[in-house]
């Protein structure tokens, strides 16, 4: 099991768009040096200030989840329009989906979950209660939104401050994450490759 981080988000430099239209911050990709065609997976935290359209990944599917701000509505012919807002579960399209989006009353942040369709599966999850996950991926991805996680595993415990990540790769040990308060919140992603 190899652990890296806890990294702030902040430390991460922002970079535009696939088509230019917004701000993203690459939080974790594989394989580490993959670049927008090629990744296997790839986490971003993304800034909405403005409507405008969404990036085309073909072949990708898509995991997003509001991480600040009021909400966005997302449009698409592929399927009826989707309220993106606080506390609800990640909304899951494809990347060849052409995509609106149009943000509520104010700028956002969303995280986005994308793995390559056929060579891996992921899934995007929120949470604010301890929770237990078994050595069954292949990579598990945490990020604190709000007060401190602990995050145990059989070398020990890191802490995660909010606006804070930290992945574990080959992860062959159970990890439990415990919120250090009620109103504690946080995202895991896992990730496993097909082939």
């Amino acid at each position: 099991m190899r652990i890296a981080g806890p990294f702030a988000v902040k430390t991460v430099p922002p970079t535009p768009w696939k088509n230019g239209g917004g701000l993203t911050r690459t939080l974790v990709v594989e394989p580490e040096d993959a670049g927008l065609e090629d990744f296997v997976w790839r986490i971003s935290l993304a800034e909405i200030h403005a409507p405008g359209s969404f990036s085309a990944y073909p072949g990708i599917d898509r995991s997003i989840l509001l991480w600040r701000g009021q909400g966005m509505v997302l449009r698409s012919s592929a399927w009826p329009e989707h309220r993106l807002l606080p506390g609800q579960e990640p909304f899951r399209f494809r990347g060849e989906d052409e995509v609106t989006c149009d943000p509520l009353r104010t700028s956002t942040a969303d995280l986005n979950l994308m793995v390559r369709r056929g060579y891996a599966v992921g899934n995007l999850h929120s949470g604010s209660t301890e929770i237990k996950i078994a050595a069954s991926s292949d990579s598990l991805f945490v990020i604190c939104a709000d007060e401190l996680v602990d995050v145990m595993t059989g070398n020990g415990k890191k802490l995660v401050e909010p606006e804070c990540f930290l992945t574990i790769a080959n992860q062959d040990a159970e990890i439990t994450i415990i919120p250090s308060a009620p109103a504690a919140s946080y995202v895991y992603a896992l990730m496993r490759r097909l082939c």
